[in-house]
């Protein structure tokens, strides 16, 4: 399967990192953003990758006095060590042996490490999949009932609460920092009249590239349609062009939609020109609650609005 994948990776034209290579890479990436201060030494503290352990998102550690083997000493370690025994497990290394008796955050580390992965793999908004999002844990406290100094009974009856604790942590966080939907593309190929550019934008499509084919009355259209908009668009297309026109649709990725889902009027010039209730469509929110609608979710919608509007006819 491995052989598989890094094959599938040439096809692709892409290119399997050295560890030491990945860590550069990644630590000029941190340098290059504003805030250096939070970036700085997070090389050296990152926890783990989510989701599956390889993903797109940083747990880091900031917790005082608690420091943990370096991400990547841990894997050039268990680079060479394979070389030598090829049945190490990589738990034997990210495993830490207890200094003391008593109960510390050494003692919850995997109970953490799943919570983190639980937060990552399914999001608050839409339970999808996270994107990009870095995690920091400033602090570990543990109350405990004097009373009870049976350390393994403790530590079995909250290793499962601190899972949920993790969780609902990272996702309450990931709330209050202004999330954003990341939406799946297609490239869009289309080669007809100009009747379909109204198409294109009224799915809120984006016009890459178009150019005039020599000699005939067509262009060659090149655009990015989102996934969620892109049901019925074929026929629609065909029904603008007569059936001379058949557009051809292949995944492009994940594009960042800039607009809070749970955005509302707040200044005076907001609430001046949209009003309380908001009289434009928040299209992150619209996108939200179809997908959260489609999973059996919870969605805030009200049933009936501006109810002092409305009036019982009366039977006569």
């Amino acid at each position: 399967e491995e052989e598989d994948t890094i094959k599938d990776m040439a096809f692709k034209g892409e290119r399997i990192l050295e560890i030491d290579e990945f860590f550069d890479q990644l630590e000029a990436e941190f340098n290059k953003v504003d805030d250096k201060e939070i970036w700085k030494g997070v090389i050296d503290n990152i926890w783990a990758f989510g989701t599956k352990r390889v993903g797109p998102n940083l747990l880091v550690n900031h917790v005082p006095n608690y420091e943990r083997k370096s991400w990547r000493k841990i894997c050039s370690a268990l680079k060479v060590f394979e070389t030598v025994h090829p049945e190490v497990n990589e738990e034997d290394f990210l495993h830490e042996e207890r200094t003391s008796y008593n109960l510390s955050i050494r003692d919850f580390v995997e109970g953490i490490h799943t919570g983190f992965q639980l937060a990552t793999k399914s999001g608050p908004l839409c339970a999808e999949p996270l994107m990009g999002v870095s995690y920091f844990l400033e602090d570990f406290t543990i109350n405990i009932d004097s009373n009870n100094l049976d350390i393994s009974e403790i530590r079995n009856k909250l290793g499962g609460q601190v899972i949920t604790t993790m969780r609902d942590a990272c996702n309450k966080g990931f709330l209050e920092w202004s999330p954003r939907l990341m939406l799946a593309m297609y490239s869009c190929d289309i080669q007809a009249t100009g009747r379909v550019y109204g198409v294109i934008s009224k799915r809120r499509g984006r016009i890459i590239s178009e150019e005039l084919k020599e000699g005939t009355p067509f262009f060659h259209i090149f655009a990015s349609l989102p996934v969620i908009e892109s049901f019925g668009f074929a026929d629609e297309i065909r029904k603008r062009t007569s059936g001379t026109a058949s557009p051809q649709l292949i995944f492009s990725g994940f594009e960042m939609l800039d607009e809070d889902p749970f955005w509302v009027p707040t200044t005076e010039e907001e609430l001046e020109d949209l009003g309380e209730k908001s009289d434009r469509e928040n299209l992150a929110k619209k996108y939200m609650e179809d997908v959260r609608k489609r999973k059996g979710m919870f969605i805030d919608r009200k049933i009936i609005e501006h109810a002092e509007k409305q009036r019982t006819l009366k039977k006569k």
